[in-house]
């Protein structure tokens, strides 16, 4: 008797370096067994009794050196982590990502390794080696309740037993995954997809100028995407969801929003046109590599001309497009004039408070007249309207260069513009110099580290950086009072962590509401020429923004708002590796630079992807009298069958 326990899992991917992550052999089953602590662990590998586990552990413990200890124990079969349930207590610290993330990617990528400043000193690594046997993810939540009550009760049984009085329960394991070796290889063998999605940019005023080339652009940005260890199925799939991404893509994300908002709200009454072009940009993919900002950087610098328009292709699955060779939904990333780019502003984690206020942070590459000007515009302490239970009072933005120390750019979107050309840029983070997020990149990077401070502190950000970037777009050297809302932000912070289907979302997506769509994995997944439900509810509502006349015709998807067409410009990009192209010959993917991003995610065996079953297991022993009493029966039933042959042959011929 088998019980299906959703979960999600560990994936494999890989790059033209190798693969890391997580490979499932066929009929992988191992004897659940408990471990809670450290000492609870050494226990296991010295006591357990001989044979093959499915060890069940919270993730204070899973630490590389001992999942080291437990391969070489010879009796892992695979690791199941709870990341709620079973009384395990969430880690004070944990990030499965590099200490300097991404960094052999960005700005800084050809300086020695030694010289990379340590950003995220929580991390373990851990999410990049290659591992030979299942890790399983399963926490008790609302939504995925039926995950961890199978595995307490069968665990409880198991204990009670000493794991040595069968029968045991057991798990299978069913994750099997096809790519190896690396990206090239596995791409030849069409083993494998690339890992992306797809980003967003928006305009305001709502149009890219067409005549006056020398329209100066400030680039306004913040990333989509985070990951975890265990990364989820797909949007309609019963394993819970892991990876959220709050603090560490969606802070960022909100407060861009927000910006956007406010600016295009304080634009109905203002006199003063807009005298540059305020491009807001939100990639996606931005933890392979930097794929979204990439790829959208490569293909702003080089126009791209269209050769085919066939509609939709196998090498363009996408309706309606204005290209199919190369694929676009749309060629109006053509109209951003590489040279005109005047200033880039990145938001990255916001909301780490200190009592009654916030310590805001600006990262610059380098400290030269053009950007300290840009930095300068944003400096100064602000106040913080009062928001519920907040108690930040303040905030105050300053240079995160000081006393003669430049850490320079932590990883960010803007490092991919910097890598081309020299720009004034400045990254605004909660953080000086290494991440406030104690959860960076990790499962519990989720609402629980939120709070009305965070909210306070985001909104106090927004409103600062709101004003600032209007007196710039204006050419104005005094600013105006452009204010956050605060409600706003609050209620996108709930949606985008916590319920999708809430009542601000589901004019932008009824579907969201149709399907009971609570949560969306922030892991960017396997790209297929396809929208998440974020990309899409984010080009809604900075369509709705960028309007400049609520009463235009619809001419397309793009120019629809909540309720009624409006002349916005909000536009989607794709977000893949740079290090791989479309072949449109044999509509496959190949490698055509290894050097730069080129990760790709495994395929499955089946399309049922991650599946769990809980089972009852015999002693071997007496898996071996039923094996021995099954041959003995049929070797008596072939004696039985053989003799009446014999005595039938005998007897109907002295007939």
């Amino acid at each position: 008797m088998y019980q299906g326990v959703p979960v999600a899992g560990c994936l494999r991917h890989l790059s033209s370096d190798g693969s890391v992550g997580c490979q499932t052999q066929p009929s992988t089953t191992g004897i659940l067994y408990k471990i809670e602590d450290q000492p609870g662990l050494d226990s296991f590998i010295t006591d357990a009794p001989k044979g093959k586990y499915a060890v069940v552990m919270p993730y204070s413990v899973f630490i590389p050196a001992n999942v080291i200890k437990l391969r070489q124990s010879g009796k892992l079969a695979g690791i199941i982590l709870v990341k709620s349930g079973l009384g395990f207590q969430r880690p004070s610290a944990f990030s499965v990502d590099e200490t300097c993330p991404n960094c052999k990617y960005g700005l800084y990528g050809r300086d020695a390794p030694s010289s990379w400043h340590q950003w995220n000193p929580n991390g373990n690594s851990i999410a990049y080696h290659e591992y030979d046997f299942p890790i399983f993810g399963i926490m008790d939540v609302a939504n995925a309740s039926q995950s961890v009550p199978p595995i307490e009760t069968a665990l409880q049984a198991n204990a009670a037993s000493g794991y040595s009085s069968f029968p045991l329960y057991a798990v299978e394991f069913d994750a099997f995954m096809y790519g190896a070796q690396n990206t090239e290889t596995c791409l030849r063998r069409d083993t494998c997809r690339p890992v992306g999605g797809v980003s967003v940019w928006a305009s305001m005023p709502s149009y890219i100028n067409k005549t006056d080339d020398r329209r100066p652009i400030i680039i306004v940005s913040s990333k989509m995407d985070s990951r975890a260890m265990i990364n989820d199925w797909g949007l309609f799939s019963s394993s819970p969801v892991f990876s959220i991404g709050a603090k560490s893509s969606k802070t960022g994300l909100v407060t861009v929003m927000a910006i956007a908002d406010a600016i295009s709200k304080h634009l109905q009454n203002a006199t003063a046109p807009l005298v540059k072009d305020l491009i807001f940009t939100f990639f996606d993919a931005e933890s392979w590599a930097f794929a979204g900002s990439e790829r959208f950087v490569e293909d702003i610098i080089q126009p791209v001309t269209c050769k085919e328009k066939n509609g939709a292709t196998s090498a363009c699955p996408v309706k309606g497009n204005e290209c199919s060779n190369p694929c676009y939904f749309d060629l109006d990333f053509n109209k951003i004039k590489w040279d005109n780019i005047e200033g880039i502003v990145e938001f990255d984690t916001i909301g780490a408070t200190q009592a009654g206020g916030a310590d805001i942070y600006m990262h610059v590459d380098a400290q030269n007249a053009a950007t300290n000007s840009l930095a300068a515009t944003f400096a100064g302490t602000y106040p913080a309207a009062p928001y519920r239970n907040s108690s930040v009072t303040s905030v105050n933005l300053q240079a995160a260069a000081q006393n003669g120390v430049n850490n320079r750019l932590p990883p960010s979107s803007v490092m991919a513009f910097l890598k081309r050309k020299s720009i004034p840029a400045v990254v605004i983070s909660d953080y000086k110099d290494a991440f406030s997020n104690q959860f960076y990149n990790t499962e519990f990077d989720d609402a629980t580290t939120l709070d009305d401070s965070t909210v306070s502190a985001m909104c106090a950000v927004a409103s600062a950086a709101a004003s600032s970037l209007y007196a710039n777009a204006i050419g104005n050297i005094t600013k105006p009072n452009v204010t956050a809302d605060c409600g706003l932000i609050s209620d996108m912070m709930f949606c985008f962590t916590q319920n999708l289907s809430c009542p601000l979302l589901t004019p932008y997506y009824p579907e969201i509401s149709k399907f009971h769509i609570t949560q969306e994995s922030t892991y960017a997944g396997i790209f297929d020429y396809d929208t998440s439900v974020l990309a899409y509810v984010i080009n809604r509502f900075m369509t709705d923004r960028t309007a400049t006349n609520v009463t235009g015709v619809c001419l397309n998807d793009n120019d629809c708002d909540v309720s009624q067409c409006v002349l916005g410009f909000s536009r989607y990009h794709w977000a893949y590796g740079t290090g791989l192209q479309m072949n449109y010959g044999t509509s496959q993917f190949g490698v055509v630079d290894p050097a730069k991003g080129t990760w790709v995610q495994s395929t499955y065996r089946d399309y049922g992807g991650v599946r769990m079953r809980v089972f009852l297991v015999q002693s071997s022993l007496y898996q071996g009298m039923q094996l021995g009493v099954g041959l003995a029966l049929t070797l008596l039933s072939i004696g039985v069958l053989f003799s009446l042959r014999v005595y039938s042959k005998r007897r109907f011929k002295s007939d």
